[in-house]
């Protein structure tokens, strides 16, 4: 008998009584908040403060509304003005259960730690592909059975109670349910062979609901897992010592007020204790490289199902793949980096299986087939070619289909739920074809849009609108085989793992559509390492996080919601960005002169009390004639007078022309065709340049010019040497304190920002690649946030990161 047939019977409010185990210190207080008015939308502010009742417990009676929804709520403690929430994920308090009566005792712990194995096994990953129960216990069923346990409950008289178990076990086969067995006869009597099967239907939480007579409020019991075929086979018996169950004499003297059974939870949720981790293996593949028999030149998405078969084969439970979307900006060669993307949610054409497509007329197939085989024969994929062959067959086949295509339900469904992304990446499209450039700017009138100059611009009337719905025919059909292979693999229990771009690149469908949520005079890089002396600029513009917090991060989460559409968990490309990004402004093609965002900067006033007061001698490149002559020798005199000009004292300034790194590239640029020693020549020159462009001390920042940046390992640069010693220990004072330590808190904070936002957008197991310049804060909030992390067993990190969740790879 479900809750809905008690209409009227239905209460308006009910009766929630918290009740949280917490060893609080002197000064502490705890509290608890939740989803509703009366518990504070999880404002810590507004938070329902808790009664102290008896050591290490605390209370709160809280009446709500009833609702069918579910009740969210967490516990938080405070002491002065510091306040910290508990760990782990909010709390669930499923109110329809108590549809006949009004009151409702929840029993929990303060959780102290977090709570990766609920967060990680309850993904999409491991609940709906490793782990997923094609067939599971209604829902319907699962409830018409609590009720009857409520009216047993009934009948056992006053003073009875409804137990709630809620058991987290997201490691249970399809074949086998998690079971109760106890020291009360009805959990079998400590018998497994008459166990007690909880119900599957909302797994990996795994629920049962029973009467207890009042006087057998006090038992013993374990939890296990079997074979639901076999009762007798036993798979695993969870570790550790008896749970008990009791109710405290405060606590029965209370429900004994009740005028029916109240419901009582024994906590949000029990954890079923594994003696160990689960460990799985899978492989690390581009689809590019995925080329069969049945390609064209290059794998597809429907080679996707020939490598999962190879995973279910080898006993591999996951896929992971480089990113998939459409990088064409060049119509190039260049155009094959995966991570420089023109739409974030468009997919890469590439990998467009044209025989899937369907009904192809003969003299496509004819063709097709001579193309397969010329393509497939290269030793090495030709990009540029595959691409135009692709091209020319999609031209033909949406000719001949799209009257047709059009009006078709299948796909009027796919545009109404991607419209929002994909009329302006065609149109983008359209309008790098006509002008031979994705640089928008130098589009004319087309170089920014609004939305209603879109909806005029791809109508199906206009001339043009044939290139448009090619590209709506092309996404169509590369959503629709990405789909099928998610599903595959799915139903073949291998996790398909996707890839998630730090950057896009500068001149995108993104940047061209909403130029608000970047910064895109600088660039996104990494610092000088190991591997790139240099550093790193990959380009990309920088994200304007202080505009896209305006509307809670939209453009994110519709970004990952579109990735969970094929991928059941994804990869956080360079996760460190999501605390502070390597920015280097336009102007300078390599990574030396970059400075870290956001970041707490150094003021003028700092400096001066450090007795630093040379500002041009600081952040002015730092150029003589001695140093000319120690880089270039016998050509100092002739690089002296192509490139610079004196200035005070005998100190020598770039000419205007050559004054940013990206001038002397532009000017220095040679043809491809030049002869090797030419090109040699002119690198070797350039470096030498550049050297001496970031030969300074301390960066102005560009929003502030009174702010600085100390340019980072300065310490090997003639401008350093040449200081006195006062200068240099107060400027390797300056170096370490700007790059160790002030930026701690608020670069933990900004992560505690923006990672909790990417896990709430989606379901997907999120993985983060945490390699490189780690600051301290960072393994902390990847656990605090249970991000499984990237771990390569020949790059040893420190003992305490060892011991996360991760994913190693050989």
């Amino acid at each position: 008998m479900g809750s809905e047939e008690f209409g009227e019977n239905l209460p308006a409010e009910v009766s929630v009584r918290f009740c949280v185990e917490f060893s609080a210190k002197p000064g502490q207080d705890v509290w608890v908040s939740g989803s509703n008015t009366q518990l504070g939308h999880f404002n810590a502010n507004s938070a329902i403060k808790m009664a102290y009742e008896h050591p290490n417990l605390w209370t709160a009676t809280v009446t709500v509304p009833f609702v069918k929804e579910p009740l969210r709520y967490k516990y938080l403690e405070s002491q002065g003005n510091l306040i910290s929430w508990e760990k782990g994920p909010e709390r669930i308090l499923e109110m329809e259960l108590g549809s006949l009566e009004n009151t409702f005792l929840l029993k929990d712990s303060f959780r102290l730690h977090p709570m990766p194995e609920h967060e990680i096994f309850a993904s999409s990953a491991f609940r709906n592909v490793v782990f997923r129960r094609e067939e599971r216990k209604s829902l319907a069923i699962t409830r018409a059975e609590e009720s009857s346990a409520y009216y047993k409950a009934m009948v056992l008289g006053k003073d009875a109670v409804l137990l709630r178990l809620n058991v987290f076990a997201g490691r249970v086969k399809a074949t086998d349910e998690v079971c109760i067995v106890g020291s009360l006869d009805e959990l079998g009597g400590n018998n497994q062979a008459k166990a007690v099967p909880l119900s599957d239907s909302r797994a990996p939480f795994w629920t049962l609901t029973i009467p207890l007579h009042p006087n057998r409020m006090n038992f013993t019991y374990r939890m296990i897992i079997r074979e639901k075929s076999d009762a007798k086979n036993v798979i695993v018996v969870e570790e550790g010592e008896e749970r008990s169950f009791a109710l405290s004499e405060v606590e029965q003297l209370i429900l004994s007020k009740c005028s029916k059974p109240p419901i009582v939870f024994a906590g949000s949720s029990i954890d079923f204790r594994y003696a160990r981790n689960w460990r799985g293996s899978g492989i690390s593949v581009p689809v590019f490289s995925l080329r069969s028999k049945s390609s064209l030149g290059v794998g597809d998405f429907v080679d996707l199902k020939k490598i999962i078969d190879f995973c279910v084969k080898g006993g591999y439970q996951l896929l992971q793949l480089l990113p998939v979307h459409d990088t064409t900006v060049y119509n190039s060669w260049r155009d094959s980096y995966p991570y420089s993307i023109v739409s974030n949610f468009a997919l890469h054409p590439q990998y467009l299986n044209i025989e899937a497509i369907g009904d192809l007329p003969g003299s496509v197939k004819d063709d097709l087939k001579k193309e397969k085989e010329r393509l497939n024969a290269l030793t090495q994929i030709d990009y540029e070619e595959v691409m135009a062959v692709k091209t020319r067959f999609l031209r033909k086949i949406y000719a001949g289909k799209k009257s047709e295509f059009l009006v078709s339900r299948e796909f009027l469904d796919f545009f109404k739920e991607n419209q929002s992304w994909l009329v302006p990446y065609a149109l983008f499209k359209l309008f790098m074809e006509i002008n031979g450039t994705a640089d928008y700017e130098r589009w004319g009138d087309r170089s920014s849009v609004r939305v209603k100059d879109m909806e005029v611009l791809a109508a199906p009337d206009t001339f043009h609108f044939d290139y448009i719905g090619m590209a709506y025919f092309v996404q169509f059909h590369l959503n629709k085989q990405l789909k099928e292979a998610s599903r595959y693999a799915a139903v073949n229990e291998v996790v398909l793992k996707g890839d998630l771009p730090i950057g896009v690149n500068r001149y995108c469908t993104d940047t061209w559509v909403n130029p608000h949520l970047f910064r895109l005079h600088m660039r996104a890089g990494a610092p000088p390492d190991y591997f790139a002396e240099n550093g790193q600029n990959w380009d990309f513009p920088t994200y304007n996080w202080d505009e896209m917090a305006k509307d809670n991060y939209a453009w994110w989460r519709s970004r990952l919601n579109n990735l969970s559409k094929y991928f059941h968990a994804y990869r956080i490309d360079h996760v460190l960005g999501f605390f502070r990004i390597w920015e280097i402004p336009e102007r300078f093609t390599t990574g030396i002169s970059g400075r870290f965002y956001k970041s707490v900067p150094i003021t003028r006033e700092e400096l001066s009390k450090r007795g630093l007061w040379d500002m041009d001698r600081y952040f002015s490149p730092y150029v003589h004639d001695g140093i000319l002559q120690q880089e270039f020798g016998n050509n100092a005199a002739q690089v002296r007078e192509r490139f610079f000009e004196p200035t005070w004292g005998d100190r020598l300034k770039f000419k205007e022309e050559y004054n940013t790194e990206r001038k002397i590239a532009d000017e220095l640029k040679l043809p491809d065709s030049a002869a090797p020693s030419e090109l040699k020549k002119v690198e070797f020159l350039k470096q030498r340049l550049f050297m001496l462009m970031n030969n300074v001390l301390l960066l102005v920042d560009e929003e502030v010019p009174t702010e600085f940046h100390p340019r980072i390992g300065f310490h090997n640069q003639s401008t350093y040497k040449e200081l006195s010693d006062e200068w240099r220990r107060q400027f390797n004072e300056l170096h370490d304190e700007y790059f160790y330590h002030r930026q701690d808190e608020l670069w933990r904070k900004e992560g505690m920002k923006k990672l909790p936002m990417l896990k709430s957008a989606s379901n997907m197991l999120v993985c983060a690649e945490d390699l490189g310049m780690i600051p301290a804060c960072v393994p902390d909030v990847i656990e605090e946030t249970s991000i499984i992390g990237l771990r390569v067993q020949r790059m040893p990190v420190r003992l305490l990161q060892n011991n996360r969740l991760r994913v190693r790879r050989n």
